[in-house]
């Protein structure tokens, strides 16, 4: 059985449980017992395919964090350059490499972490590890607005810029395979809307100014969940 296959095991079988379940009743703080550090990127894949509602769905990490519970890997957050040719352009005015901008790619926890504070924790001090040791600026991300609102991002105190600009894929025939950037004039299939999208920024540097228009996040009724944008347990989402 691989390491990851073995950690909803090990959530029984070696204290997890009982360190997880004082944490959930707020009997020890996220401090005290979690560390946060830089995460090679294989692992990272590894846990993000297992336990991100997006499955093995590809993506891209220039940074990853992990954090660690017991010696053992409980959720993942993963940074990169923002995709798309004008989409810093967009977003500040920045050229397309300027690499002080990073997007939130994929954020998740092991499923026993769901609806607790550890993620908005693994969040909030990975992006203060980008400003401090890599001069990240700001971070930006998309969140897909028919699965969730972007609850997590709210409580970490990121501002919300509305949904992005509606945008469709091509898909060929007869494969069905969405077509790369470029002319599909001389190829035969249909173009598909993508879903909505939420636009969200957490600017650390206040010389950077979102060129959107900052509006009121999507609200949920009642209390704010806290849990990440995955989950890995099916059913199981943010609101």
């Amino acid at each position: 059985m691989g390491q990851l296959n073995m950690l909803s095991l090990l959530v029984k079988s070696n204290g997890l449980e009982t360190d997880i379940e004082q944490f959930k009743a707020r009997e020890v703080k996220a401090k005290d017992i979690f560390t946060i550090s830089n995460l090679n990127k294989p692992l990272a894949y590894d846990f993000v395919r297992q336990y991100h509602y997006l499955g093995d769905a590809e993506f891209f990490a220039k940074y990853a964090f992990g954090l660690w519970l017991d010696g053992e890997l409980v959720g993942v957050a993963a940074f990169s350059n923002p995709q798309g040719t004008t989409a810093l352009k967009g977003w500040f005015g920045l050229e397309n490499d300027d690499q002080s901008v990073l997007e939130l790619t994929r954020l998740c926890m092991l499923p026993a972490l769901n609806q607790t504070n550890a993620t908005s924790y693994l969040l909030s001090h990975s992006m203060q590890m980008l400003h401090r040791y890599y001069g990240v600026r700001a971070v930006i991300t998309l969140a897909d607005a028919s699965r969730h609102i972007g609850s997590i991002y709210q409580v970490c105190n990121f501002k919300y810029y509305g949904l992005a600009n509606d945008k469709s894929d091509f898909y060929r025939w007869p494969d069905g395979k969405k077509n790369p950037r470029g002319e599909v004039s001389a190829l035969e299939g249909v173009w598909i809307p993508r879903t909505k999208k939420h636009r969200y920024a957490y600017i650390m540097d206040k010389r950077l100014k979102c060129l959107y228009k900052e509006q009121d996040a999507p609200k949920t009724k009642g209390k704010i969940p806290r849990f990440c944008c995955g989950g890995g347990v099916q059913g199981i989402r943010c609101a």
